[in-house]
């Protein structure tokens, strides 16, 4: 999968859920932050499918918790 359509799948994930996230740059991986949490993305233009899917169903999961945990606060 290329990484450019892993990050807009991200993207619209956490938009889909009103959320903000966080993208930090470092030299191997990029750090996707929502809610405190992170997931790191590595920096290649092709990432394997299966780390793709892991990294999709780590993001969800966040994603989700954070969205809860904003339901909480308010």
């Amino acid at each position: 999968m290329k990484k450019r359509h892993l990050e807009r799948r991200m993207s619209r994930l956490a938009k889909k859920y009103g959320l903000e996230i966080t993208i930090k740059h470092g030299g191997n991986h990029d750090e996707w932050y929502v809610g405190g949490d992170a997931v790191p993305i590595p920096r290649h233009s092709e990432i394997k499918e299966n780390t793709a899917k892991g990294i999709l169903r780590t993001w969800e999961e966040m994603v989700a918790e954070a969205k809860e945990q904003e339901g909480e606060d308010e």
